[in-house]
């Protein structure tokens, strides 16, 4: 049988043997590095009408951080690919069913990679794109009818 000395170096070394191990692997652990990431985005969007996507940005980068390119549209009836036209898109937050824009190019070329000026903090952010909406401005409708559209986001 142990005595009671030697019963308390038993419970106390494994544990002393644990914390000093546990200390030695450094102060606090290192945040992973942040991975670029590209989403490739599908919808419809109507003449005159807004469409919109949520994004989730993990980390807060640079000033061009956050990127958005409408890669492509086609018509829903056919499939024919539309060219020559411009498109609204913008950046904001989902407020109850809709995109609250903060910022907005209402008339982007299709092909050509949009940055935010500033970057973007880390969130959850709408991107949308329109036709010229009813109420905007500095815009004019270019849809004749339906479209699907694809588009990239790059963000960290």
């Amino acid at each position: 049988m142990l005595r009671p000395t030697a019963r308390r170096l038993v419970v106390v070394t494994p544990c002393v043997i644990f914390l000093s191990l546990a200390g030695a692997c450094g102060d606090s652990p290192t945040a992973p590095d942040p991975v670029l990431q590209t989403e490739n985005l599908t919808g419809t969007l109507q003449p005159l009408g807004v469409d919109f996507k949520t994004i989730t940005i993990a980390y807060t980068q640079s000033a061009t951080d956050l990127s958005i390119t409408v890669t492509g549209l086609a018509t829903v009836a056919n499939a024919t690919p539309v060219t020559g036209v411009t498109i609204g898109i913008g950046i904001g937050t989902v407020t109850g069913t809709t995109c609250s824009i903060q910022l907005q190019a209402p008339a982007a070329p299709l092909g050509q990679e949009l940055f935010a000026p500033n970057g973007a903090s880390a969130g959850t952010y709408c991107i949308q794109l329109s036709d010229c909406p009813a109420g905007a401005t500095g815009c004019t409708s270019t849809l004749t009818e339906a479209v699907t559209y694809q588009m990239t986001v790059k963000h960290y």
